[in-house]
């Protein structure tokens, strides 16, 4: 997927007609709510494309890596740690099958209050240049597990550290429960290609998710500075690409 922008921000596309903004529109959680801290009893776990969508490739770089499968496999690491660490873990696909985003985005809302969506990407642009991390959100109670997504990963494995980026997109601004969407590495950088194809390199992005997300489960948002919440429009699949 291509998402070039750098740094944390919080972003006010200019670029969707009618796009309305409200800092402070939701009331605040409850300190009941899971949501409230940051907490979660489960992770939904998304493999990003697959099937007839291939997501981005490394192009003329060799070796020849497709988005879809290098997803999927590194799913089923962050899994196995994530259960290991006694937390329950929910996949959208297990295998080389395309779902919807939509779809994705309803496997969500089923868990309520209490599930958190992960879903998971490698980067690809028209350059060779770019590299590095690089992790998105939408909804203020998905900022804390973001941050600790991104902090984890680029300490495991060294990458760039790109940042956490505000970005309004199906998976994150659709769902209603906190949901997060990370870029772990660019296929079209020759240096993170030939990393990513080594298998103990995408056990490293999987270790470093996770002891996000398991930092995250423990402390839920303490540490981490919030943020506004903001109300946007559902994103669609006919909007620009932010």
């Amino acid at each position: 997927m291509r998402f070039p922008t750098r740094s944390f921000r919080l972003l006010v596309p200019g670029a969707v007609a009618g796009l309305v903004l409200l800092v402070g529109f939701f009331q605040p959680a409850k300190a009941d709510d899971p949501q409230a801290t940051g907490k979660f009893t489960t992770v939904l776990l998304d493999a990003g494309h697959g099937g007839k969508d291939n997501g981005g490739t490394s192009g003329s770089e060799r070796p020849f890596q497709r988005e879809k499968d290098l997803t999927l496999d590194t799913v089923f690491r962050i899994r196995d740690v994530l259960k290991k660490a006694g937390i329950r873990v929910i996949l959208t696909r297990d295998a080389d099958y395309f779902i919807e985003l939509d779809d994705r985005v309803a496997m969500a809302n089923k868990l309520g209050p209490g599930g958190v969506l992960i879903s998971i990407h490698y980067n690809a642009v028209g350059g060779s240049e770019v590299r590095g991390a690089q992790t998105f959100f939408w909804h203020a109670s998905s900022h804390g597990i973001a941050t600790r997504i991104q902090r984890h990963l680029v300490a495991a494995t060294g990458e760039p550290d790109i940042g956490v980026t505000r970005r309004r997109l199906r998976l994150t601004r659709n769902p209603e429960i906190p949901g997060v969407l990370c870029e772990c590495a660019y296929l079209t950088n020759p240096v993170e290609n030939n990393l990513v194809a080594n298998p103990n390199y995408r056990q490293r992005i999987a270790e470093g998710i996770a002891a996000g997300i398991i930092e995250q489960y423990k402390i839920g948002d303490a540490g981490i500075p919030s943020v506004p919440e903001i109300w946007a429009p559902m994103s669609r699949a006919t909007d620009p690409r932010l």
